[in-house]
């Protein structure tokens, strides 16, 4: 039998590595795979970790409060390595602790943020029964109620329980999809939102745009900057296509192909503005940043430039 002392002690182990992996992910060398790993381990990993990402945007303000004072470091006091994170995770379990009882005193719903590195693909049951699909490099932030929206950035598929009481309501960037039941994709990327629907219908619409438009099955809307959008047919197939192999295009802006690149990859991969809204149909396998962008520069005619760690592509024609 195991004591009380002793499940505390597992309990404070597991809200410190929890706290070390919410705060490791600022960092370019996050370690996504043993970030998995520990997730997967037990399931108090996964709450534990869901605690630390509630109201993630107030911990950020925060974040001073995270860093060695300035008169320490010039004392030359210098804290052991597990002695630094253990009081990190003090401050950080301690923040989340205090915002989220604050937060709940003012009626504000808890928000938890779902978060995927580089070619990591990560699903997410909702509370309601439906669920989404989040694109590496991605970011979703949940809240507590159906009522409130979800906020995107990034890319993911979702597969919506039907509810015509209550639609779901994601916010990608300047604009609102409204779903009552579906499976559709959001893809943000370089200024461009695009929106495919495999099955049902949604509507999408921003404060500056007059009625909502409708997006039915086997149509997709594509909206650069703050046009009107261009609304198409496509392969449904298409639809959410690199939740399980090559990332598949069906007439898509160049400017969305790069942004998954750079997503699944971790490589940072830009295109010149002056060929970003080009058309690209066609598959890259996923792989590292720098062979998907060789493949898509060989497809495309594009010239491909290196620059560091950084990948430039760019219209072979421009001088």
């Amino acid at each position: 039998m195991v004591d009380g002392r002793r499940l505390d002690d597992m309990s404070a182990d597991i809200d410190e590595a929890a706290a070390r992996w919410h705060l490791a992910q600022a960092d370019d060398d996050m370690d996504w795979s043993a970030f998995t790993e520990w997730l997967e381990a037990d399931p108090r990993h996964r709450d534990a970790y869901d605690a630390m990402a509630l109201l993630d945007d107030r911990i950020d303000a925060a974040g001073s409060a995270l860093h060695p004072r300035p008169a320490d470091q010039a004392l030359g006091r210098r804290m052991p390595r597990w002695g630094a994170w253990s009081a990190i995770a003090a401050v950080v379990i301690a923040a989340v602790v205090v915002l989220l009882y604050q937060g709940r005193r003012g009626g504000e719903p808890a928000v938890i943020a779902y978060r995927t590195g580089p070619g990591q693909v990560r699903t997410i049951r909702l509370a309601d029964g439906s669920s989404a699909i989040l694109a590496p490099g991605s970011l979703l932030r949940v809240p507590a109620s159906r009522e409130q929206a979800l906020t995107l950035d990034g890319s993911a598929f979702f597969d919506v329980r039907h509810d015509a009481g209550r639609p779901l309501t994601i916010r990608a960037g300047r604009y609102t999809i409204r779903d009552v039941g579906t499976r559709f994709d959001i893809a943000m990327g370089e200024g461009v939102v695009r929106v495919a629907v495999a099955e049902g219908e949604v509507a999408v619409s921003s404060p500056d745009r007059g009625d909502a438009t409708a997006v039915m099955a086997g149509r997709a809307l594509t909206i650069q900057d703050q046009d009107r959008g261009v609304l198409q047919s496509i392969d449904m197939g298409t639809v959410g296509g690199w939740r399980s192999g090559p990332l598949v295009y069906d007439d898509v802006p160049l400017a969305l192909v790069v942004a998954d690149i750079a997503r699944a990859s971790g490589t940072a991969v830009t295109v010149d503005r002056a060929v970003a809204e080009r058309r690209f149909s066609g598959m890259i396998a996923q792989s590292d940043g720098r062979r998907m962008a060789r493949s898509l520069a060989a497809l495309t005619g594009l010239a491909l430039r290196v620059e560091g760690d950084a990948i430039h592509l760019a219209d072979r024609t421009a001088r």
